[in-house]
């Protein structure tokens, strides 16, 4: 089953890395001190420096699995947020992590509303299939009240010839 908005994974305990260079407003290319922290690309990651100054970006690539490195951010899109409306310039020694965002609730709730929509719509074929069932099951009983008439206006020889 496809998913109605991408949910990306976490990593337990939010654990945090560190920017290894500076980062302009213009950069899409963030080092950071440990890969291990963010899950696999596509993701998404928050760069800050405190609950005020922060930055949520979408990363496309991760250079390794783990150990110093970089990954290639989006700072444009639905997934992105600032706090101040813009792409910022962070100094060496920002916090990277990958946190759970807004883009992470949307996702849940779009995908449970759905999928509440699919469960609808298979109720509603269900409903209808219970009720073909049950005509079948009225003109099976009709056959058989037919059959049962015919069985007794015909003659004894020719309806065991006919039903055995």
């Amino acid at each position: 089953m496809t998913l109605a908005s991408v949910m990306y994974p976490l990593k337990d305990g939010s654990p945090k890395a560190l920017t290894t260079a500076d980062i302009t407003g213009t950069d899409t290319q963030l080092y950071i001190s440990d890969l291990s922290v963010l899950p696999t690309a596509p993701n998404l990651l928050i760069i800050y420096t405190s609950p005020t100054v922060w930055e949520r970006c979408k990363y496309t690539l991760k250079q390794s699995a783990s150990g110093a490195g970089y990954v290639n951010i989006i700072r444009s899109g639905d997934e992105w947020a600032s706090s101040t409306g813009s792409a910022q310039s962070f100094a060496t020694g920002a916090k990277v992590a990958r946190n759970v965002f807004k883009p992470d609730f949307d996702a849940i709730q779009a995908n449970v509303t759905d999928n509440e929509t699919r469960v609808s719509t298979l109720e509603g074929s269900v409903s209808t299939l219970e009720g073909s069932v049950s005509t079948l099951e009225g003109s099976v009983s009709t056959l058989e009240g037919s059959v049962s008439t015919l069985e007794g206006r015909m003659d004894p020889i020719v309806a065991s010839l006919i039903f055995g």
